[in-house]
């Protein structure tokens, strides 16, 4: 009797999201032009490396990118992309005395947008709208005059 082929076994990628504030305004990046989407904005994040918590690898990714520290508050959102990856959302703490500083192999610019400014922008990450959607519905709650 044979017994059925084994199938490989298939895990769906993770990425963390952070949302951090300062003035009441979001911090917003252009993806540099050597990454998947290139070109779009969106919030600084990226893949949850094997072993890290959502917490960990959103401090390591805003090193990374933005050369800054975070402070990991609170997670206020779970999606999942168009290709396949949860997205953890976490809230996250940044001093205002530091100031993120693009990382050129991944990010071509930083901004400091509002909600609305972001909604309006041209060659936004496709994540990024169903967040604000959400947020605007009231089913996330930020605190967006920290730091």
């Amino acid at each position: 009797m044979n017994s059925p082929p084994i199938k490989p076994r298939t895990r769906r990628k993770r990425g963390v999201v952070a949302v951090v504030f300062r003035d009441a305004k979001l911090l917003i990046i252009r993806r540099s032009l050597t990454v998947t989407a290139p070109g779009k904005l969106c919030l600084p994040g990226g893949a949850i490396e094997k072993g890290e918590t959502e917490q960990q690898a959103l401090v390591r990714e805003m090193q990374e990118e933005l050369s800054i520290d975070v402070t990991p508050a609170a997670l206020c959102y779970r999606s999942v992309t168009a290709w396949g990856t949860n997205l953890a959302w976490w809230h996250a703490h940044l001093e205002y005395a530091h100031h993120p500083v693009a990382n050129p192999d991944e990010v071509a610019e930083v901004f400091w947008m509002s909600r609305e400014e972001v909604r309006n922008a041209p060659d936004v990450l496709p994540s990024l709208p169903p967040f604000l959607v959400a947020w605007e519905r009231g089913e996330i709650e930020l605190d967006c005059e920290w730091g």
